[in-house]
């Protein structure tokens, strides 16, 4: 059986504590009860010390008012046992059967029965010189139920200040162990909600202890264990993203380049058909489509050994010619607001199209979403609009902007992860490959929101042709 923690506290400091006020409880009862006694000794003894030395005869006036002092019977007899005087007339003390002792070595202890009363009994020598030199013996009866009394009301202190205790310390400890226990429980369920996949953090006491400092540790490690199993996630797509990039790519590759061999032989056929844009733009999508799968054959993944100067400008011309048609098929009109001005940079071209392609894609998709719905917006408003433009002395920005919703909220903090999508039939990859390629380019890729709109923004180091310089001289 297992003891909540609150009890495994509590047990043990209410058992000490009770031991101990318990002791120091029994220990008081002892030394008043041995008080009482001693106090009962004394006072018998200044008794027969002062009988003693009275210079008056101990008749039974006399013993009577000791009585009322005392509160013991007292009967006086001769060395034959003849009474003198008493107390109690029908008290007839036995025969004393050996010498009894002086009144300062009188002791209390025997007890008898006497009629239906119990008393203690001693006998002591009195001997008063004034008058007499005869010895005669001073019986005292002292009353049990008396010694009881006192002894109750000495003791009767004790118990109930030592039960008094026991009860602040019951409820003392009970609330110690509360808030001591109570933390505890909420981190032991913390704890219990991590193992469980709950990586939120926790809301952090007000006290300022270890407990505090715990909790603090407890979120830090929650965090961690979340950024991991993240980094464990991303990894776990990664590898399916590799294992099924081979198979898939080249499948489909051999799927484009029969398409390819159809349109060229359809071309070689048919005169005219050079002169037909649509099957030029078809043309050139097949080919950009077998690019990227041998990208993906050859394990390429947006990483490069080498780049060369590469002009964006030119690389949004073709995406214009390309996706144009594209767009204007689900009514969306596809702007160009770039600068005429060339911006190079310095990369890989076939992926750097590839980045602006995917960036594009999704904007009209996203679009598209909008227009398919009930209350859509009017042809006019429904746009996508692409803007080179330079940023700075040494960097270069590309703006993609859309009329979409936007990316929905359970996918915002990873939609550049692996296989992450909100698309029925999306593949989670676009962003994924975007922002790889971006980031070997030494670039930045993020996103925002403005005025209704969605726009991707992707900023690239320009192109210096005096660094180039510089390396060719070295060669």
């Amino acid at each position: 059986m297992r003891w909540p923690l609150r009890y495994q506290i509590l047990i043990p400091m209410v058992g000490i504590l009770v031991c101990a006020i318990v002791v120091v409880t029994f220990l008081q009862a002892w030394l008043a009860t041995n008080q009482i006694k001693l106090q009962i000794r004394d006072q018998f003894r200044q008794i027969a010390h002062t009988l003693n030395e009275a210079t008056f005869p101990l008749t039974g006036a006399v013993l009577n008012q000791t009585k009322g002092l005392s509160g013991a019977d007292f009967v006086l007899v001769r060395q034959d046992n003849k009474v003198l005087s008493s107390t109690r007339p029908d008290y007839l003390p036995t025969a004393i059967k050996q010498e009894p002792p002086d009144w300062n070595q009188l002791q209390i202890s025997d007890v008898i029965e006497t009629g239906d009363a119990h008393y203690f009994h001693t006998v002591v020598k009195i001997q008063q010189r004034v008058r007499t030199d005869e010895l005669r013996y001073l019986h005292i009866y002292y009353p049990v139920k008396a010694y009881r009394e006192a002894l109750s009301n000495a003791i009767y202190p004790s118990l109930l200040a030592g039960s008094i205790a026991l009860i602040v310390v019951a409820v003392l400890a009970t609330v110690i162990a509360g808030r001591v226990t109570r933390p505890l429980q909420r981190l032991d369920r913390k704890v219990a909600q991590i193992a469980h996949g709950d990586f939120h953090p926790m809301v952090l006491p007000s006290r300022n202890d270890e407990i505090h400092d715990l909790s603090i540790s407890i979120n830090q490690m929650a965090e961690l264990l979340g950024d991991f199993e993240d980094e464990v996630k991303r990894s776990e797509r990664l590898k399916t993203l590799g294992q099924l990039r081979g198979a898939i790519a080249h499948q489909l590759r051999n799927a484009v380049t029969g398409c390819r061999i159809a349109l060229d032989l359809y071309l070689r056929k048919c005169a005219n058909s050079d002169q037909d844009e649509t099957l030029q733009v078809a043309n050139r999508q097949l080919c950009m489509i077998e690019q990227y799968l041998q990208s993906f054959l050859d394990n390429k993944a947006g990483h490069f050994c080498s780049f060369a100067p590469v002009c964006l400008n030119e690389i949004v011309e073709r995406l214009m010619s390309l996706l144009e048609p594209t767009a204007r098929h689900g009514g969306i009109q596809l702007i160009n607001d770039s600068v005429e001005e060339p911006l190079t940079v310095e990369g890989d071209a076939e992926s750097l199209e590839q980045l602006m392609s995917n960036l594009v894609l999704n904007a009209i998709e996203a679009t598209l979403s909008v227009k398919t719905e009930p209350d859509s917006q009017s042809l006019s408003e429904a746009e996508v609009r692409l803007r080179l433009f330079p940023s700075g002395q040494e960097s270069v920005t590309l703006e993609v902007t859309d009329t979409g919703p936007g990316p929905e909220p359970a996918i915002i903090n990873k939609m550049f992860e692996p296989l992450v999508t909100a698309k029925k039939d999306g593949t989670g990859l676009g962003l994924f490959v975007a922002r790889e390629i971006v980031e070997n380019h030494n670039g930045r890729l993020h996103w925002e929101r403005r005025g209704g709109q969605t726009c991707f923004i992707v900023e690239l180091p320009v192109y210096q042709v005096e660094n180039a310089s510089v390396e060719i001289t070295n060669r």
